[in-house]
């Protein structure tokens, strides 16, 4: 009886057990990782702006998971939320972690994205032609590099578009300089910076003004044989200027030949002093340099540009192969 009794109970004590171990078993099932959950509430967080508190999640998921497959998208959402706050100390806050995002994931598909974003940021912080270029400076170089790591990037035509935009502030503002010292007399100090503008602008919209004070300074300097050259090189590669005869009258007086015009030289300049129908970052606020508060993000303009060039090049592709197969079946 004994013996009977205390099977029993071990049964009982079995299905019990048992039970519960399925219980166990499927909560276990259910169950949200935690750097899923944390992932998951700083993403929600950050959608919401509520950035310090994104950060939080990223950076604890970051620092207790560093293995999980959350942490290289935690890393970049961190800079976003930096970057999305915006102002001067936020940006340059986001990116310094962009930065770190493309040394520790170098092979990430959004290091690409990662860079354009750097190169955006000094964009907004690009100050006046005639002001500190510092930015102007950082931004000419985070884009060349841009070109030079993710060259296949769909975001690469308009980092090469930025790269104009970026450099039309610099050229304008060491242009700036030159005519300066150039009123002031100054012939060797405007000198020296029109050939910069030359040696390292050469796509400057108004580059033909830029070879004329040229000329005038080394004329002025009595250097009449080295002025000729460039007054000679607008008459042939800027004959669309209205000082392509200004600079030929000089010629004749210095007695030098007035040479013929480029066409190909001429052509591609005269493409340069346009403005492009499309895309500017100065617009739309061309004429009123600064940071680009409350204005349209470069980085916003790259990625829709990319997206339209990628429907548009999926358009002509689905039209093409109508087109073949309305022409197989004929």
């Amino acid at each position: 009886m004994r013996f009977l009794c205390r099977l029993t109970v071990l049964g009982v004590a079995a299905l019990l057990l048992s039970s519960c171990g399925q219980k166990s078993a499927g909560l276990q099932e259910g169950a949200v990782a935690p750097d899923k959950t944390l992932f998951e509430n700083g993403m929600e967080y950050l959608e919401k702006s509520h950035f310090i508190k994104a950060r939080l999640a990223f950076q604890t998921l970051i620092n207790t998971y560093p293995d999980s497959e959350y942490t290289p998208v935690a890393f970049l959402s961190m800079a976003d939320s930096y970057y999305e706050e915006g102002g001067t100390e936020n940006l340059l806050q986001a990116e310094s972690q962009y930065k770190d995002f493309i040394i520790f994931y170098p092979t990430h598909e959004m290091a690409d994205d990662s860079q354009m974003k750097i190169a955006a940021i000094n964009v907004r912080l690009m100050r006046a032609p005639d002001r500190d270029a510092t930015y102007a400076r950082k931004a000419e170089a985070e884009l060349k590099k841009f070109l030079g790591e993710f060259p296949d990037s769909e975001l690469a035509p308009t980092a090469e578009e930025f790269l104009r935009e970026v450099q039309q502030n610099l050229a304008i503002g060491v242009d700036g300089v030159a005519d300066f010292y150039f009123r002031k007399r100054s012939y060797l100090a405007s000198e020296s910076r029109y050939k910069e503008v030359l040696e390292k602008y050469p796509d400057y919209r108004k580059l033909d003004e830029t070879l004329y004070r040229l000329g005038e300074s080394l004329e002025n300097l009595g250097r009449a044989q080295e002025a000729s050259a460039y007054y000679a090189r607008l008459v042939s590669e800027y004959p669309f200027s209205g000082l392509a005869e200004d600079a030929e009258e000089r010629l004749v007086l210095l007695e030098k030949p007035v040479p013929p015009v480029d066409p190909v030289k001429a052509a591609r300049n005269e493409a340069n002093r346009k403005t492009d129908d499309g895309f500017s970052i100065l617009d739309p606020i061309r004429g009123v340099w600064g940071v680009f508060t409350g204005r349209e993000d470069p980085y916003e303009v790259a990625r829709r540009r990319a997206e339209a060039r990628k429907a548009q090049e999926q358009e002509t592709h689905n039209r093409d192969s109508q087109s073949n197969g309305e022409n197989e079946h004929r």
